[in-house]
């Protein structure tokens, strides 16, 4: 929800020397005669709405009018446009990292480290609201660990989606979009008054494209890096007398592709022994298997807002959500089939929220709440080898159940019209419970194998119990009228769980404990907004996912440090034109930290190190890994764009979009070679819109990535793809996901 400032501000100096306070100057100068200001952002990232500026955490807020405008599917596209955030893919499953810190194993047994919430409603899988966007009124992306009112799983930080709400006014929209790679899309959303205490919103979309990929093998069929998406909601308002709101939600979404294209980027893998045919050009693959990624998703939610009084409110905010899906993945990216990848999530979760918490403007204010979250999962992972003689699937499934409760509260005390002290407190306890099998079937099926398969051993049969008390203080201090800075101090925690692919004993918790401090200001008559945050973490018991013979395996590390800093500018620089600006800074390294790496060859020399070296060759090799530099952790990321306006003699408006993002290099795996990363890139998108005088219709046409950069989103390491006559160390083939080229959309919408 955006709305326009109407406040009184206190005129600006223009006698210091300060670029920023030089810039605000030259701003309020040149629209010194037009009455322009910055919209308010108003968010709820303390679980209250409020202003953007009056919130005491770095947060980036992006509209749903920029989501439409770009074309933005997920939170790929956030991306882009979010200093601090960083993506990354496997096979088709979003990463995400919020200044280094996030979670790069799969499987129902794992929690991500970034806690995402749609509507109020925390999702135990972050898939289900990543991968899509739908009607969005805004996403906000919360930095720093947010574990007083977020709780768990939020070590990284948290990202709110939030729908567009239901409205007194009838009101609705159709959006008809056609691109690259035959790109087609329909979105439409309505609503208004059914009576006058019931209003509703209903929106829907389809989207379609046949990739950015061209599959050079018939086998594979011509569906690779493909997207076909449908997806629905509807909301409706409910007024309860003077005093309380009921809103219902009901949503689903469905998708299908032929999943993701991976190249082979060194010489170690078993197709390249056998002859496989040298690597197409990036925006190729030769893909032989019928390879598919689909998914479902949906659930209801309530949310009962009732004032008890004029200085107490009560929120409820009920929600079931399930989430399936099912994977085929050519794992070693050739037209030689050498391993194949399926897998399978089925997952359910019920969730309550009750919340109490002053209302008004008195210096003593309050929230407290509880939370409740059942989360019910099944997963199996087949992994087909066709070049270890007989023909193999292993199959690995899994069954997890999770429940977790929390008691917090948080009060805030205004010791005098500058000064306020805000202290919170979160008491998390879950309880996990993991069924994990390991067994095989004598074909290349995987799961979709006929065959009962053999299973080795005794399962995992694991019961596990975890506990954590996160605080929080805050103290903020306003200056000038719209300016604040503030200094906070809070923990996070992430939970424990087990490695969703053998039978290894469970990993415990993560712990992060951040220090920040930052500035919210406004200036210049409201033309410039300008915040900024710098931070250090203390972090311990990192989740680390490793390769080892082929299965990927979380152990705790030991602790890391991570300090940076983040700033956002926007600025009315003419009544017509916009800059907007974002940086990030950062310096996330291990403190102490010993890995293994494959194993040792014949005739390796073991070099001493802080870790204690194998005592025998062919045994595992450990690394000593202090000093390096966390996974999908930029040193420098910066995004620029410039918006111009113009009324059209002719009648209508056209606005011009230019914008530039910059990351610097990262690594994808914490050994920190530079074939298991991304050199840095930049990437060049702009749009052109004409909006009609009346305002109900538009046309666009807009190009991402007009440079044609060539950028991996991902790269891993497979034991399970490569030659152990080539690989003697075992660490695995290396392989990378790419990423679109330039693509380019032209897009119609009519406004009623």
């Amino acid at each position: 929800m955006i709305r326009s400032l109407r406040k009184t501000r206190h005129s600006l100096t223009c006698r210091r020397t300060s670029p920023l306070l030089a810039l605000s100057c030259f701003i309020g100068a040149a629209a010194a005669a037009d009455d322009i200001m910055l919209e308010e952002i108003v968010v709820t990232a303390e679980k209250r709405t409020e202003s953007l500026q009056d919130v005491p955490i770095s947060v980036s807020a992006v509209s749903g009018d920029m989501i439409d405008k770009f074309a933005i599917d997920d939170i790929q596209g956030i991306n882009n446009i979010t200093p601090g955030l960083a993506f990354s893919r496997a096979g088709g499953e979003p990463q995400i990292y919020i200044r280094g810190i996030g979670t790069a194993s799969l499987g129902v047994t794992v929690d991500s480290s970034v806690a995402v919430h749609a509507d109020g409603v925390y999702l135990g899988r972050a898939q289900m609201a990543l991968g899509q966007f739908l009607d969005i009124d805004r996403v906000e992306i919360l930095r720093g660990p947010q574990g007083t009112l977020y709780g768990r799983n939020a070590t990284g930080g948290a990202i709110n989606v939030i729908s567009r709400k239901p409205t007194a006014e009838q009101q609705g929209n159709v959006r008809v979009g056609l691109g690259s790679f035959d790109r087609r899309e329909v979105q439409a959303a309505l609503g208004g008054p059914l009576s006058d205490t019931v209003n509703y919103r209903i929106a829907g979309r389809s989207s379609r494209d046949d990739g950015f990929t061209d599959d050079l093998d018939a086998r594979g069929g011509s569906r690779i890096d493909d997207n076909d998406l449908l997806a629905l909601r509807g909301i409706v308002d409910i007024e309860l007398g003077e005093r309380g709101s009921l809103e219902l939600i009901a949503e689903w979404s469905e998708f299908e592709s032929g999943n993701r294209t991976i190249r082979p980027l060194d010489n170690l893998g078993a197709a390249e022994a056998l002859g496989a045919l040298p690597v197409p050009d990036f925006d190729e693959t030769r893909n032989n298997l019928p390879t598919f990624y689909d998914w479902d998703t949906g659930g209801l939610t309530a949310t009962l807002s009732w004032e008890l009084s004029d200085t107490v409110a009560l929120t409820s905010v009920t929600a079931y959500r399930q989430y399936e899906n099912d994977f085929l993945f050519n794992t070693d990216g050739t037209e030689i089939d050498i391993t194949r990848t399926s897998l399978r999530f089925d997952t359910e979760q019920f969730s309550q929220e009750l919340r109490l918490a002053s209302s008004g403007t008195a210096a003593l204010q309050w929230l407290v709440g509880l939370f409740y979250l059942q989360e019910d999962k099944e997963g199996a992972l087949g992994l087909a080898r066709a070049n270890t003689g007989a023909p193999t699937s292993f199959i690995i499934p899994n069954d997890n159940d999770s429940e977790a409760y929390a008691v917090f509260g948080e009060v805030s005390y205004a010791l005098s019209e500058a000064l306020t002290i805000k202290g919170g407190l979160r008491y998390s306890r879950e309880e996990k419970d993991d069924l994990t099998f390991v067994g095989a079937v004598p074909d290349l099926d995987g799961l979709a194998s006929r065959a009962a398969p053999t299973f080795f051993g005794s399962p995992r049969d694991d019961s596990q119990d975890w506990d954590a008390v996160t605080p929080r203080l805050v103290l903020e201090y306003r200056f000038g009228g719209d300016s604040m800075i503030y200094a906070s101090v809070s923990e996070g925690f992430k939970s424990g769980g087990w490695n969703a692919f053998d039978r290894n004993e469970a990993f415990e918790p993560e712990e992060l404990l951040s220090v920040e401090v930052g500035l919210k200001s406004q200036w210049a008559e409201d033309r410039v907004r300008f915040n900024a945050a710098v931070f250090t973490y203390d972090y311990d018991d990192l989740q680390v996912n490793t390769f080892i013979d082929g299965l990927a395996t979380t152990t705790n590390a030991a602790t890391a440090s991570v300090h940076g800093l983040e700033a956002e500018l926007t600025a009315l620089l003419s009544p017509a034109l916009t800059l907007r600006a974002g940086y990030a800074y950062l310096d996330a390294e291990y403190d102490d930290f010993c890995s293994p790496f494959g194993r040792h060859a014949a005739g390796d020399a073991l070099v001493a190190s802080g870790c204690d070296p194998s005592p025998a060759v062919d045994a595992t090799r450990v690394l000593d890994l202090s000093g390096n530099t966390l996974v999908n952790a930029p040193e420098n990321k910066l995004n620029a764009s410039l918006e111009y306006r113009r009324a059209l003699a002719a009648g209508g408006e056209l606005t011009l979009f230019a914008q530039a993002t910059y990351q610097d290099d990262v690594f994808f795996s914490q050994f920190n070679e530079d074939i298991v990363g991304q050199e840095a890139y930049t990437l060049w998108d702009a749009r052109a819109t004409y909006l009609s005088d009346s305002g109900q219709w538009e046309v666009s046409v807009f190009g991402k990535n007009l440079g044609d950069e060539e950028y991996f989103q991902n790269v891993v390491r497979f034991t399970s793809t490569s030659d152990p006559a080539l690989d003697v160390n075992g660490i695995g083939n290396a392989l990378g996901y790419p990423a679109a080229g330039r693509t380019w959309g032209l897009q119609f919408g009519y406004n009623f």
